[in-house]
């Protein structure tokens, strides 16, 4: 995350609100499925017609991506499903899961940071929050399971079931748009110009549900655009209230690029227009920043007004203490640590990555490599401090690499995604070809992504033993790596905060031994 990008002035006094609110009503987009590796519906809209252009004889090769631009452009998006639904040989319940998931199927994907913070909000509010989603997929529903809640409890609704209508103790989430998800066969399905002028015709359940929604609770947007015209007809159809009561959390990462002046006028102009609407919008940078932003919510509600803290003095603090805990003011001790550091990242890699592969009977016959990247004090760079295959020695020569969901690093895309992301890669400038990035989120005493780590290979992607792994192991693997890289960040800061008085402790003090093991 970008600690600039949660520091703006208007956020903190949205939180306060947010979290202050009775009735709570979580609508959820396609920023919670794109952070899971899913497509927009955008690239959905264009996958569905690349498939049908291959069906059509007159279309040569070349031909083919023309068609598929001029059709969106002169049809635009739900013009361009409707194209979809009339000449597709399948039929759309069929062709959508195929597109959505990419032929791997619905388990192949797991919810990531937005969707786990949907469900940790639903915790917190109870039953005075409810979860509603223009997404086809079950993320939601995957990541309440992930948060502790039974199978059988959580009910996905394609149609409107009023609370006193439920089962006792079962949560909800409705989908909007239509559900194709793990289980049973899609329904309810919701893409073309002709579904959402349906929707217009008297009043439709989602109109009918949404409404209620913006009248009675506080609804936050999160991980949409805004640009669905029937959210958009419901949002002006409804009375707002002189002052915002409803919020929406744009993510800059799922748009356009734009330079930084350009970007101000839009950013400025959906403010004031949404604000018309009763609802305030922010930007934040990327995902990450996005499901971030859900956990103060929660963590300011749970905690108060006088114990809550903002993430930005939270993070600087723990990355205050780990920069004093690696010695960068002294050369000398600093050297000594990056050994230290650089010993537990081989004990990493040698205890935990190769004794998994020699559990899948794999043997390792190329060369792999660990770091572990962590934000710089202001949150804007990206820091390799210590690497299993060298050990810095001179902190001045240390450079943080900018932060930029679009950066070449995968650390750096790993940070802004808030998930696993990979990279295969052919350049003379690095002898490390495949690279694998894994979040690093310290949980206790408070939520806060620190950074990454990367294990990486000398060889392509298909001729890694790291793509090679069953899913059940290669789970485990990030799991393992994740914490031991953890237990190493948190050994440093332990040596930050005994340092604040004084000097910094000696070398070592726990810190290659939080590495082994």
């Amino acid at each position: 995350m970008s600690f600039a990008s949660l520091a703006q002035p208007e956020v903190e006094p949205l939180i306060e609100r947010l979290a202050s609110a009775g009735e709570l009503t979580l609508l959820v987009g396609a920023g919670a499925s794109m952070e899971a590796g899913l497509p927009s519906w955008r690239a959905l809209i264009e996958q569905l017609l690349e498939r049908v252009a291959v069906e059509l004889p007159d279309l040569e090769n070349g031909e083919r991506a023309n068609w598929v631009a001029a059709t969106i452009e002169r049809d635009d998006l739900l013009g361009a499903g409707a194209v979809v639904g009339v000449m597709a040989k399948e039929r759309l319940e069929e062709l959508i899961p195929a597109e959505l998931y990419e032929g791997r199927g619905a388990e192949a994907f797991a919810p990531g940071p937005i969707a786990h913070q949907v469900a940790a909000l639903r915790e917190i509010w109870g039953e005075r929050a409810e979860i509603l989603t223009t997404n086809y997929d079950d993320l939601l529903e995957q990541a309440l399971i992930d948060a502790g809640t039974a199978r059988t409890n959580i009910r996905s609704y394609t149609q409107n079931r009023e609370p006193h209508k439920r089962a006792a103790g079962t949560i909800a989430v409705t989908h909007l748009h239509g559900l194709a998800g793990r289980q049973g066969t899609p329904k309810g399905i919701v893409l073309t110009e002709e579904h959402y002028h349906r929707m217009q015709r008297g009043t439709s359940w989602q109109e009918q549900l949404v409404t209620e929604r913006l009248h009675g609770s506080t609804c936050v947007f999160v991980g949409m655009s805004l640009a669905d015209p029937n959210l958009i007809r419901y949002l002006y159809g409804y009375k707002a209230p002189e002052k915002p009561r409803h919020a929406a959390i744009f993510v800059r990462q799922g748009e356009p690029q734009a330079s930084p002046s350009v970007r101000a006028a839009m950013e400025e102009a959906a403010r004031r227009r949404w604000g018309r609407c009763g609802v305030q919008a922010i930007f934040v940078d990327h995902f990450a920043d996005a499901a971030q932003f859900l956990y103060e919510v929660g963590h300011r509600k749970k905690v108060g007004p006088a114990d809550y803290l903002s993430v930005t003095e939270r993070a600087r603090e723990v990355i205050g203490c780990f920069e004093r805990g690696l010695a960068v003011s002294d050369q000398s001790r600093f050297a000594e640590r990056q050994v230290a550091l650089s010993s537990g990242l081989r004990d990493l890699l040698k205890d935990v990555v190769l004794y998994t592969l020699s559990l899948a009977r794999l043997e390792v016959e190329e060369t792999l490599a660990l770091t572990v990247w962590v934000l710089d004090e202001d949150g804007t760079g990206l820091v390799g401090w210590a690497h299993s295959d060298r050990a810095h020695q001179d902190p001045s020569t240390v450079t943080p690499v900018p932060l930029g969901a679009a950066s070449n690093w995968v650390s750096v895309r790993t940070l802004c995604q808030g998930t696993i992301m990979e990279f295969d890669r052919d350049t003379y400038a690095s002898r490390w070809h495949f690279v694998r990035g894994l979040p690093l989120v310290m949980a206790e005493p408070t939520r806060l992504p620190l950074g990454a780590l990367t294990i990486s290979s000398d060889r392509p992607g298909k001729a890694s033993v790291l793509t090679k792994l069953p899913e059940g192991i290669e789970a485990a693997l990030h799991s393992a790596l994740q914490s031991v890289a953890m237990r190493l960040v948190a050994a440093v800061i332990g040596a930050g905060e005994e340092g604040k008085a004084g000097d910094s402790p000696p070398a070592g003090d726990g810190i290659s031994e939080a590495g082994s093991g």
